[in-house]
């Protein structure tokens, strides 16, 4: 697990560092500014450190890497690690509460599609209409009618008691679609198995047969499902807090994007890469203590 942490690390790092060294365009002058001269752009530039040979500015970045330090800011003067924290809070907050919305909505959709053809068919059109539209189409529209026409919460920022409440549906509708759907499979397979019908035949009232008999064998893929949305949540969030101008990771990376703040850039995409390998371990945890004998199954 730890082995294959460090390695997406290393190839994260790498492919980070590479692509936005052959992006066009001179970094030196985009910091320099607009005005200024040839000689001041290489004052900027030498600065930098873009003086010197790609293969030794790569050498120093895996080596600062390897040290916890992701370099300093081009446009704010400080360590990109540092950084990094300071926006963090906000950016896990709006993903982990778009992660509880997403399973929530995601599981509710499952299981009353099971109510009738109706159901079934709304629960459907449902999945499709969320999963249609990007996240940053219903942060627009949640931020209009809510916001602008009612009044129900803050248009922006961090005012009022749930300022996480709106973004986070933006980003939760369309992974509560994908969790739906998955949902929606394992259970459908999991009642068809010979277990519920002993159940049943045994006289067990059908909710706990849900509970106890169902739910922990259907959970295991949505689980896991879960983990790899949950990414993508940390992903999304980059646009949903720049339109709801929250100060968070994700808007620290757009606008290292529009500075052309490389280390900012390289940091935050170390931080969204190596993500991905530990939330997935997350979710092996939790499928291990929901399912043991899963665990058991792989120490044998």
């Amino acid at each position: 697990m730890v082995a294959h942490a460090v390695l997406v690390l290393f190839l994260v790092a790498t492919v980070a560092f590479f692509i936005l060294n052959v992006l066009p365009g001179d970094p030196a002058a985009v910091v320099a500014g607009i005005d200024a001269d040839r000689a001041t752009v290489e004052r900027v530039r030498v600065s930098l450190g873009l003086d010197r040979p790609v293969a030794v500015r790569y050498a120093v970045w895996i080596g600062d890497l390897t040290r916890g330090h992701l370099g300093t800011s081009w446009t704010q003067r400080e360590a990109v690690e540092e950084l990094l924290r300071q926006r963090m809070t906000v950016t896990l907050r709006l993903a982990g509460l778009g992660l509880i919305l997403s399973i929530l909505i995601g599981m509710t959709m499952a299981f009353l599609s099971f109510l009738g053809r109706f159901g079934h068919g709304m629960i459907r059109f449902l999945e499709y209409f969320f999963f249609a539209f990007p996240q940053f189409w219903f942060a627009l529209l949640l931020l209009y009618v809510f916001s602008f026409q009612l009044g129900w919460f803050p248009m922006v920022g961090m005012h009022g008691r749930t300022p996480f409440l709106l973004p986070a549906l933006a980003l939760a509708l369309g992974n509560g679609a994908i969790i739906s759907r998955t949902a929606r499979a394992s259970l459908r397979e999991v009642l068809r198995g010979r277990h519920v019908l002993a159940a049943r035949s045994l006289g067990i009232p059908e909710p706990r047969i849900v509970l106890f008999h169902v739910l922990p064998l259907a959970i295991v893929p949505v689980v896991s499902v879960a983990a790899i949305q949950a990414g993508y949540l940390l992903a999304g969030a980059i646009v949903v807090e720049q339109i709801f101008s929250l100060p968070g990771l994700g808007r620290l990376t757009l606008t290292a994007i529009l500075q052309r703040d490389v280390p900012v850039i390289q940091g935050a995409i170390v931080v969204f890469g190596l993500a991905f390998p530990l939330l997935n371990a997350l979710a092996d945890l939790v499928v291990g203590f929901v399912q043991p004998q899963l665990r058991y199954g792989r120490n044998r």
